[in-house]
């Protein structure tokens, strides 16, 4: 891997000439134009319904099955500014009425194969980071004690909370995952179609999510419900409905929000 195309981007990956972005740092939309993306997200599918149908089924079976083999989440965080990437390829041709193949959106990936997975690493940092913050602040303590013959004793407990205290730890969690998502949700889409370096599309990624926070607090309020709810579902309804679901509404949606938000049409 390339460690320093964060910072700068290898003149060999500039083989085309990128369209400008009117807006970098995202504009403030109506939450209602929600349908609209989806509705553009559903004309792509019609387009090349095959790829996308396969695209999705593929993401909702191997969601399903990190339920069941959590080791593979750290191969999720690789792979899914891959997908999300890919995905966003084929919309942009497809919106510009010039479907792309399987063989051109390879090629696309492959030139900015180490950008998309710094985005995937730089999310998992943000939540690890996040994370140690909150064990270091909730759970541990620290305590000196002098004894009588002078013999200072130091001592570090671990405990946890299902006060105030731990409430206010789940909402600053919750608050971590959502900077994450919000910082990756956008990044693959600007650096593939706009050659931005994995640093400053995450940055424009989280302004952009920010100055929307009404439709940003929406679909992370779903994906969370949708989190907390699917262990009461039945498997065979959580694999054949709710994860397909869960997985098809972001990623058709995806494409039209952006281009609403950073292209301003």
């Amino acid at each position: 891997m390339n460690i320093d195309y964060p910072s700068a981007v290898s003149k060999e990956t500039r083989l085309h000439r990128v369209p400008a972005l009117p807006f970098s740092g995202g504009r403030e939309v109506n939450p209602l134009r929600i349908a609209d993306w989806l509705v553009s997200g559903a004309r792509a599918v019609a387009q090349q319904p095959v790829l996308w149908l396969s695209v999705m089924l593929l993401c909702a079976d191997f969601a399903t099955l990190l339920g069941f083999l959590p080791l593979l989440r750290p191969l999720a965080v690789l792979l899914a500014p891959l997908v999300v990437g890919g995905l966003m390829f084929v919309q942009d041709g497809a919106s510009k009425g010039q479907p792309v193949s399987l063989r051109e959106t390879f090629a696309a990936l492959a030139r900015r194969s180490n950008a998309l997975c710094v985005i995937g690493l730089y999310g998992a940092a943000i939540v690890a980071v996040g994370y140690v913050v909150l064990l270091a602040t909730f759970h541990v303590s620290l305590n000196a004690s002098v004894t009588a013959s002078g013999v200072h004793n130091v001592s570090i407990s671990y405990g946890g909370d299902h006060g105030v205290r731990g409430a206010l730890e789940s909402l600053l969690g919750a608050s971590i995952f959502a900077v994450a998502i919000a910082s990756a949700c956008f990044a693959p889409a600007l650096v593939l179609l706009h050659d931005m370096t994995p640093h400053d599309a995450m940055l424009a990624s989280l302004s952009g999510a920010a100055r929307n926070w009404p439709v940003t607090l929406m679909y992370f309020a779903a994906m969370t419900v949708a989190v907390l709810f699917a262990p009461m579902v039945p498997l065979a309804l959580r694999a054949l409905v709710l994860t397909p679901v869960m997985t098809a509404v972001p990623l058709l949606s995806l494409y039209g929000a952006y281009r609403d938000v950073f292209l301003g049409k």
